[in-house]
């Protein structure tokens, strides 16, 4: 395993509340755990496209719902 170099960032009291990586250690630790995200951080849902079956389409259970609000 090879370093991190990572920032630790505190609160007003110096508490911790988080650390900041340099962008490519970050890629090379999502590599490292098989997390796929894309330029904009957003995690790859297409490997889990159809593993879903719905029985009903879901507008159309969204509009049955909201109808019967009314």
């Amino acid at each position: 395993m090879s370093t991190i170099h990572k920032q630790l960032v505190t609160d007003e009291e110096g508490r911790p509340v988080g650390v900041l990586i340099p962008y490519e250690e970050w890629l090379r630790i999502e590599q490292q755990l098989g997390i796929a995200t894309g330029a904009n951080g957003s995690v790859q849902l297409q490997g889990y496209e159809g593993v879903i079956h719905l029985a009903e389409d879901p507008v159309a259970y969204q509009r049955r719902l909201r109808d019967e609000w009314a």
